[in-house]
């Protein structure tokens, strides 16, 4: 079950993530796979990421960037780290 709080993160990131590739928000789900379902790079995954990072005001470490695949998964540590902030 989704809480408030990640279902609003989620939505925000969800319409980044929309606006910087040019893709339908409807397209774009948790379970979304940055590389097979977006077909993003390592190099477009770290300037998403950068631009995340700006937006939600929150510093991810570079384990954390590692270990991203899907939406979710970014979701998930950007509320972690607005928490911990």
């Amino acid at each position: 079950m989704i809480n408030f709080m990640e279902q609003d993160t989620l939505k925000k990131v969800t319409d980044l993530i929309s606006f910087m590739l040019n893709i339908p928000v409807n397209k774009i789900r948790p379970f979304t796979s940055l590389k097979d379902d977006l077909l993003l790079d390592a190099i477009d995954v770290t300037l998403l990421i950068a631009a995340l990072e700006s937006k939600f005001d929150v510093y991810l470490s570079p384990e954390e960037a590692e270990s991203i695949q899907t939406v979710q998964d970014i979701t998930l540590l950007l509320q972690k780290n607005a928490v911990a902030a």
